[in-house]
């Protein structure tokens, strides 16, 4: 809601990486004023599909997630190399996603005693 009716805390202001039709859409799905509980689908063609579709959403300013959309329209980011690679490689995505579940499958999480949960993120409890 803040992309399309309050950007940088800005009232009537729409974020400019958003592509303008895309923002007019969404707009209509997410009026001002409305349901806030709306649900909207990260990747609106091939929502259903396991594929590289979201990365050329993001390279043409149609990403739902600001956090998403920076990966791409922030100047001179690494992230804008890896964003260009997976849009135009489906395969390279497929392959270091796969990489990514192993690494993350390989992290022991302390449990027990041996752990706690932050009651604060930012900070050790």
């Amino acid at each position: 809601m803040d992309r399309l009716y309050n950007f940088n805390n800005v009232s009537g202001k729409i974020d400019p990486t958003l592509n303008g039709t895309y923002a007019k859409t969404l707009g209509q799905l997410c009026p001002k004023g409305g349901d806030v509980t709306s649900l909207i689908d990260l990747d609106e063609q091939t929502s259903l599909t396991f594929d590289n579709k979201y990365f050329l959403d993001l390279q043409n300013r149609r990403g739902l997630l600001q956090t998403d959309q920076e990966l791409f329209s922030t100047k001179g980011a690494e992230t804008v190399a890896i964003v260009n690679r997976f849009a135009s490689s489906q395969s390279q995505f497929f392959n270091s996603f796969a990489k990514a579940m192993i690494k993350m499958g390989n992290i022991n999480p302390l449990t027990g005693t041996n752990g706690e949960i932050r009651l604060d993120c930012r900070k050790i409890n």
